[in-house]
């Protein structure tokens, strides 16, 4: 135990218990005070999340997407509004007649009037339209399948801002790996410029070298500092797309890259062809728009039947002849003039061009996935020849040329030039790894498969 505490505690037995009741609070509170600034001051702690994380707060959290799923309610609400049979129109009135009187003869030169009074009449006249040749089914059939596309916009939306979410999330590990490596080849230049300063004062070096040793660790310093920039501008980027969750300005990738052990990867160009065509939600909504084409091009050949209105009527009149009077009739279009020709042939223009999108889209879904095939296995070809051949060798190297320094068997700019073509190496290595999850990305986007 320390003497300090021993006396205190020594010292303390000797005071009363009033005294030392009032010592321990004085204490008590003192180290409370003390916690509680500490926690105050004290920075937050970076937000680690993972990919599937980082994609889950993407689908909870970003605007697009809560945008699109606007979109799909907008179709529903149009699918109700499509279904809605038309509201029957009633026109009434009510009006008060002049003073009425009864004229009667009763002898040839004398006529007796008897005075009736202010009478009131009255009417009202209902129509109701009646949609005629299955138009009305046509509209909901039309409509349930804009809704449907919409469904597969929101998919082929999610598909593709995931894959800018990946590309976000893999671009935040990339600066992040070289945050580290600059981290630690300036630790390693301030460890060499620590131990050639004790050999600059005895003499052992010449300045020149110990000055080469401050330029590249004065370098190395601004490389950092410039990843350092880089890193936020990541995190900013990876922020953005998953909707700015609370507390998470310092957020920070998984030190880990993404397993690719997938079959996906180990698939043929033409089996990873039939199964984006088999999934893109792009392609999807290409197919279901071209049914709702030819349902729009149906409803606009079926507009030339015209539709019908009832129309029903009733008269209270005391000053006509016959005081109640009603009936019923019918009103419709006489298609003699225009027979719809305008809207016939804008549907099937419409009909063609969605014929010509689904051709368009199953051609930049091949190409899509040829590329994206090819850039994957050319990356996977260097990441390994990386780490089978140039990373343990030039690791090796440095090792060697650090123990020969060491040894005095080779001079400074030997030891310098390893230290610059390792952190070069390094460099490379990374964004071979970067540039390999950016290809799976692309993969994963081209097929339209749903890993998560």
């Amino acid at each position: 135990m320390d003497v300090k505490l021993i006396n205190a505690l020594q010292h303390a037995t000797k005071l009363s218990p009033r005294r030392l009741t009032q010592r321990l609070c004085f204490l008590a509170a003192l180290l409370l005070t003390t916690a509680i600034h500490a926690a105050e001051i004290a920075p937050p702690a970076s937000l680690v999340v993972s990919e599937q994380q980082a994609l889950k707060l993407f689908y909870e959290r970003n605007l697009d997407l809560i945008t699109a799923h606007y979109d799909l309610e907008r179709g529903e609400a149009e699918q109700i509004i499509a279904a809605a049979l038309p509201n029957p129109s009633v026109d009434t009135e009510f009006y008060m007649l002049n003073e009425m009187s009864y004229t009667k003869q009763v002898s040839p030169a004398v006529n007796k009037v008897w005075p009736q009074g202010a009478m009131s009449a009255w009417s009202i006249r209902i129509e109701q339209l009646i949609i005629t040749a299955g138009k009305r089914a046509l509209r909901m059939e039309s409509s349930a399948l804009g809704t449907e596309a919409l469904g597969y916009d929101l998919r082929d939306l999610v598909r593709v801002l995931s894959n800018a979410l990946r590309h976000a999330y893999y671009n935040l590990l990339l600066t992040q790996k070289n945050v580290e490596l600059f981290q630690h080849n300036l630790d390693r230049y301030r460890e060499i410029l620590r131990i050639n300063k004790t050999r600059l004062d005895i003499g052992d070096i010449a300045e020149t070298d110990f000055t080469r040793i401050e330029v590249e660790a004065l370098k190395s310093q601004a490389d950092l500092n410039s990843a350092l920039a880089t890193l936020k501008q990541a995190q900013t980027e990876l922020l953005l797309l998953m909707g700015w969750p609370e507390n998470a300005l310092d957020i920070r990738a998984a030190e880990q890259w993404p397993d690719f052990n997938i079959d996906i990867s180990k698939k043929s160009l033409s089996e990873l062809t039939g199964l984006a065509i088999e999934n893109r939600p792009d392609l999807a909504a290409a197919r279901v728009r071209l049914t709702q084409a030819e349902k729009n091009n149906e409803l606009a050949r079926r507009m030339v039947i015209p539709d019908v209105t009832l129309i029903g009527f009733y008269l209270k009149d005391p000053s006509n002849f016959y005081t109640s009077t009603g009936g019923v009739g019918v009103s419709f279009d006489l298609p003699v003039f225009y027979r719809q020709e305008g809207e016939i042939a804008k549907a099937g223009v419409d009909a063609n061009s969605s014929r010509l999108a689904i051709r368009q889209t199953e051609q930049e879904i091949r190409a899509d996935v040829l590329k994206a095939q090819a850039a994957w296995v050319t990356k996977e070809e260097i990441r390994q020849r990386f780490e089978k051949s140039s990373i343990p060798r030039i690791k090796a190297l440095r090792k060697g040329a650090e123990l020969a320094y060491q040894n005095g068997d080779t001079g400074l700019l030997e030891l310098l030039d390893a230290e610059r073509n390792y952190k070069a190496m390094m460099q490379d290595y990374y964004h071979a790894l970067a540039d390999r999850s950016y290809a799976w990305a692309d993969l994963i986007m081209a097929t339209g498969v749903d890993l998560h």
